[in-house]
């Protein structure tokens, strides 16, 4: 940066001096001379100096009255007396009414030096003054801050047992300022009777915590205050600061309550919403079994013991639902586990022996019943068209990064050669197809001996 210097002599011969001085100590500078009052007003005005160099005395000007011109317009600017004679006396007057420093024009080498040294004491001034200013508005930052999440803080110096509140926490405490007298008895007392022996040890015990405490106000009213405090130790280990926030968390509090019973209400709903599906469709069930008694075609009766297990099987994921903690979501073993359990009575006298390897896993509904109702199909499949007298079914459930695998094999007969699982008309398998669209899952048939069906889907399903 180029330093402009507005030198107020009347002596060319020491302007030359001064500025071969300064041009010699390496500073950039562009200058401008002036010897009366008029053209120095209107260098303030137009020149704007980074530093005045003035002589104490001119034939129609002086230097004092210059500094007072200086000081109104440009007080920043700093104004330095170079002149042949300064009594100590005037020195320290031109001091006191504001230069910055004074040189004499028997030592013209030291006015670089008072220049840098003056502009060094500018920046620094600049420095300072930002430094102020970013701590005002941080000041008046947190100041918001803390009225806005009602929020105060607050600290406790344990040596002079002095305690200080933020504008927002003496607010929340309902404390006048005025009034406040710096005790930590004044935080304490305003505790609730029940809450304050607690409140109490916990300050007291000099160590870090947090909790809500119940606080009375003046008016009789009550709030719900979250302490958060940390311990400062000092060097040698021991307790010297107790420091945290107060935050006024009465609505919050009061919210949070409102929603944690609405909630518990709308599960106990939901339960209920899964018990009264559970027994309705388990009704439907046994409306079914009267039903197939008057029935004598043997195709009918297998039609209706079908329909029934899949009523059955629907309405098991209910039952699992019902006395789950978890109204949403399934576990598919158990599940699966039940479910075969109670397909174990369509044997009808054939022996046949059950392998289940499932691995754990949590399933959402719709994901569940379309599982479910697959597993009934083709296990039920197995038992009536696959097995002739004995065999195994094993159902296999292994689970993947993003979804899982479901294995339904058995040791029966297997699957007429040429047979094309996508085309099969059956209903059984035409079930089965809708249900794994439901969840973006897709059927194979695995190499093997008997019928080995591969279903693979998502754990969220769609």
């Amino acid at each position: 940066m180029t330093c402009r210097i507005l030198i107020l002599e009347d002596v060319p011969f020491d302007v030359e001096l001064m500025e071969r001085e300064i041009r010699l100590s390496g500073i950039e500078f562009t200058s401008m001379t002036v010897d009366n009052e008029k053209d120095y007003l209107e260098a303030l005005e137009n020149f704007k100096p980074h530093v005045i160099l003035a002589d104490h005395s001119l034939p129609s000007f002086d230097g004092l009255s210059a500094l007072k011109i200086a000081l109104e317009r440009c007080p920043n600017v700093p104004f330095i007396f170079v002149s042949g004679k300064i009594g100590e006396e005037f020195a320290v007057e031109a001091l006191k009414r504001g230069a910055t420093d004074y040189v004499l024009k028997s030592n013209f080498s030291k006015v670089p030096i008072a220049i840098k040294r003056a502009l060094r004491e500018v920046e620094k001034q600049k420095e300072l003054e930002r430094a102020r200013k970013s701590l005002i508005k941080s000041h008046w930052q947190l100041r918001e801050a803390q009225r806005i999440g009602k929020i105060g803080s607050w600290h406790w110096d344990m040596e002079a047992d002095r305690l200080s509140c933020s504008e927002e926490g003496m607010r929340i405490l309902g404390i006048k300022p005025d009034e406040f007298s710096g005790s930590i008895h004044e935080l304490i007392d305003r505790i609730h009777p029940d809450d304050r022996e607690d409140f109490r040890r916990r300050v007291m015990s000099m160590e870090s915590f947090e909790g809500e405490y119940r606080a009375l106000m003046d008016d009789g009213s009550m709030k719900i205050l979250l302490f958060r405090a940390k311990v400062i130790r000092g060097p040698g280990g021991n307790p010297e600061t107790l420091i945290g926030i107060k935050q006024d968390v009465t609505e919050e509090k009061r919210i949070r309550e409102s929603l944690e019973a609405s909630l518990q209400e709308k599960e106990f709903l939901l339960s209920e919403v899964h018990h009264r599906v559970k027994n309705n469709l388990q009704l439907i069930s046994s409306l079914l079994r009267l039903q197939s008694r008057y029935i004598d075609d043997e195709k009918s009766l297998e039609i209706f013991g079908e329909c029934q297990n899949r009523v059955k099987s629907i309405a098991l994921v209910h039952e699992k639902l019902y006395g789950s903690r978890d109204n949403s979501r399934v576990n598919l073993r158990e599940y699966l586990e039940e479910l075969v359990n109670e397909i174990r009575g369509m044997c009808n006298g054939k022996n046949i022996i059950f392998n289940l390897q499932l691995e754990d896993m949590d399933a959402e509904i719709d994901v569940a019943v379309s599982i479910g109702l697959i597993v009934n199909e083709l296990v039920t499949n197995s038992i009536r068209h696959g097995i002739s007298y004995e065999g195994a079914v094993t159902v296999k459930l292994e689970i993947m990064d993003d979804g899982a695998i479901l294995k339904v094999s058995d040791t029966g007969k297997g699957l007429p050669e040429g047979f094309d699982i996508d085309e099969s008309q059956g209903f059984g398998l035409r079930l089965v197809r809708f249900m794994l669209e439901r969840i973006n899952g897709s059927i194979s048939l695995e190499d093997g001996d008997g019928c080995n069906f591969v279903v693979t889907f998502r754990k969220g399903g769609l």
